[in-house]
């Protein structure tokens, strides 16, 4: 662990990376959000108050199941393109009507990495054997085209490069508005099952997802969902192929069938676009939010994994005010083998984070994974981790520097847990391994 000769180094690395990736002096990115004010058009609502993060009126929110996409019709047309302050793609085409518009955008993770543990015995040709390593990797790059071609249809595509090679279509579906109400949608997409895996990776509290969302999410898949968006409740309702199914040609040896649903309940509060993120940015209304939801899938075919069928329940209650959200959430996942008896395992996360300053967050995140029933011999995984984060702008998550540290209290190797670079986490036989990670979110 990080003893004797392994903590000065690390702190020295540490610090030295720290001085490239957080800004030395933060007047210079105020600067930054000045010259974006002065370039911004000047409207009667351009004052300090409207650079909170909110959507503007007319904004394609893709991340909810209903889509607000009603032109705004003013007095003369409308600018063919421009650069809205927006907490995801505020750069856009549209004609002078309004009827049709393009948004675009991007981000990049840029982040330095450092992982103590004690490593197994023996060579590992993907995580090494050595007790302490550090380096840097682009964790991912997303481009985003989404927008409206008319009032209603929209539509979304996204790509997603993991390091430097591995491109993939991450994201490709079109969006029928039935109603105010009613929403249909149809092609590759994240499945809203729980609430973490729901968030774009630019939004989240802590650097990665969780263990819990690396464990037990179902990721893309390719299929239809309706949606619809009640004044105290909303709820997705979907039917696709399965976990990770949107990376599956056809005919794939691994078909499956699965059905989705969740619901979210509105507590306290009315205003729907504070759960848009799990940041809880300053300046945003008070709310209380209850998620549950439930997910079947069934293996059309022999499969090489002998996974046969499974479900999984989940349950999260979210809690936002000014300058903060906190959010309790918990899973259980069965499976129904071919050739072995079937298991269940389980997971909890609770994290919250605390501004400041309008700028500089706090945050900590706890997660715990129990293997159930599972056959063999598995232990409870328990982590935590403490991190800040700063963010140069008021209207967008797309811009952050962070810096995390996180323990692992059990050995990695005894649970339910995979080692991930990402997650920060080498495979260990021994409890107590530490990482840091520093990271650069820049994007536009």
């Amino acid at each position: 662990m990080l003893t004797g000769l392994h903590l000065p180094r690390a702190v020295a690395a540490a610090a030295a990376v720290l001085t490239l990736v957080v800004p030395a002096d933060a007047a210079l990115l105020q600067e930054s959000s000045a010259a974006a004010d002065t370039a911004k058009p000047v409207t009667d609502t351009d004052d300090e108050s409207s650079d909170i993060l909110r959507l503007p009126e007319n904004f394609v929110d893709t991340r909810a199941g209903v889509v607000v996409i009603e032109p705004i019709i003013g007095d003369g047309p409308l600018p063919n393109a421009g650069y809205e302050k927006s907490p995801v793609n505020g750069l856009f085409i549209q004609s002078s009507d309004g009827e049709f518009r393009l948004q675009i955008g991007g981000y990049t993770q840029i982040r330095w990495n450092l992982n103590d543990r004690d490593a197994p015995d023996g060579p590992d040709a993907e995580f090494g054997d050595a007790d302490t390593t550090t380096g840097w990797s682009l964790n991912r790059t997303r481009f985003f085209v989404e927008g409206r071609y008319t009032e209603y249809f929209s539509f979304h595509f996204r790509t997603n490069t993991s390091g430097s090679t591995d491109t993939e279509l991450l994201i490709a579906w079109g969006q029928y508005k039935i109603n105010d109400r009613w929403s249909v949608r149809f092609g590759k997409q994240f499945i809203p099952l729980s609430r973490e895996d729901w968030m774009f990776a630019q939004d989240l509290l802590t650097i990665e997802f969780s263990p819990n969302d690396f464990t037990y999410a179902i990721g893309q898949s390719l299929g239809a969902f309706l949606s619809y968006q009640g004044d105290g409740h909303r709820f997705w309702l979907a039917g696709h192929n399965g976990a990770y199914g949107g990376r599956e040609d056809f005919p794939s040896p691994e078909s499956d069938v699965a059905a989705t649903a969740r619901l979210e309940v509105s507590l306290a509060g009315d205003d729907w676009t504070v759960w848009d993120d799990v940041v809880g940015r300053p300046g945003r209304a008070h709310g209380v939010m209850l998620g549950l939801s439930g997910a079947y899938q069934t293996s059309t075919q022999a499969v090489a994994n002998g996974h046969r069928n499974g479900s999984q329940l989940n349950a999260d209650l979210s809690f936002n005010g000014d300058g903060y959200q906190a959010m309790l959430a918990t899973s259980g996942t069965w499976l129904d083998l071919e050739n072995q008896p079937s298991f269940a395992n389980y997971g909890a996360l609770a994290q919250m984070g605390y501004f400041l300053t309008d700028r500089d967050q706090i945050y900590a995140q706890y997660n715990w994974l129990g293997p159930g029933d599972r056959p063999g011999d598995f232990e409870d995984f328990h982590s935590i981790a403490l991190g800040y984060s700063y963010f140069p702008f008021a209207w967008t998550n797309r811009w952050k520097f962070s810096a995390e540290l996180g323990h692992l209290f059990s050995a990695l190797n005894n649970t339910v847990v995979d080692a991930s670079g990402a997650l920060g986490l080498f495979p260990s036989d021994e409890g107590g391994q530490t990482y840091i990670k520093l990271q650069a979110q820049i994007g536009f």
